[in-house]
């Protein structure tokens, strides 16, 4: 991945000292983030893809949406709204766009040499980015495709937000039993530190403690006093003294067993 990510940055340092008026264009900047996507997070987004699943159904899910948890922050600075339907354009889109590049670059060399195939090929490509562009008016036009989506800074971060809780739900979603795991040891974890803090408030002064009997309260008047653990009763009682003299043994009656 680093020498994926190592080429990238070449490519993009190229690029910018060719055309340095490419530093101001955010589709320039929407496409090295959406190439940045798919190079850090597609190969494993497709890994958390159950193995039943094929290959190229994962790859389907794994490139538009690695694409999009990165590219979203950016459109959102663009353009305030939120696209619904984004991620299911783009994955009907993508048999189509990857034509469209493959033809459309095929057809390049082919001009000064082949000009027939080359413009074939040209039109091939135009049917196909037509195909494109009608998927992408169809998922525009339906209900609550563009809701708003705060502006500014605070838009921004919270795209960020929204695409790493996209990232995780995706996550859990792959991995039912590890997330049940880390639901339980956040339980266990959360208990434990509010058992700790339970436990520093009741040796403060001035506050109820909790022993083997029930609620002790804190010495008043030379007497201590306990609460009846037993459900039901509220009564209280004066702990023995140390003169008391203790319970007396029951008299049996003569003759008695």
């Amino acid at each position: 991945m680093l020498c994926r990510v190592s080429f990238l940055c070449l490519a993009v340092i190229a690029l910018l000292l060719i055309d340095p008026a490419l530093g101001t264009s955010f589709g320039f900047l929407l496409s090295v983030l959406a190439t940045l996507g798919i190079i850090v997070l597609g190969r494993h987004i497709m890994d958390w893809v159950p193995h039943p699943v094929p290959r190229w159904a994962a790859a389907g899910i794994a490139v538009p949406l690695s694409a999009q948890l990165l590219c979203g922050p950016v459109i959102v600075v663009l353009q305030p709204q939120f696209a619904t339907y984004s991620l299911l354009a783009n994955m009907l889109v993508a048999p189509l766009v990857a034509l469209v590049t493959i033809l459309g670059t095929a057809a390049v060399p082919l001009v000064p040499l082949l000009p027939w195939l080359a413009t074939a090929l040209i039109g091939m490509t135009g049917l196909f980015a037509a195909g494109v562009a009608g998927i992408a008016r169809f998922t525009a036009g339906l209900p609550g495709a563009a809701p708003p989506w705060p502006e500014g800074p605070f838009g921004l971060l919270t795209m960020v937000l929204f695409s790493v809780l996209t990232a995780l739900a995706v996550w859990a979603a792959a991995h039912p039993s590890g997330t049940i795991r880390l639901v339980l040891a956040a339980h266990f974890k959360t208990a434990c530190v509010l058992d700790r803090i339970m436990e520093g408030k009741s040796t403060q002064p001035g506050r109820l403690r909790r022993n083997g009997r029930g609620l002790v309260q804190p010495l008043r008047r030379g007497r201590l006093r306990v609460c009846n653990p037993h459900p039901g009763r509220n009564q209280q009682w004066p702990l023995p003294s140390p003169n008391d003299p203790g319970r007396r043994p029951p008299i049996r009656p003569r003759g008695g067993m």
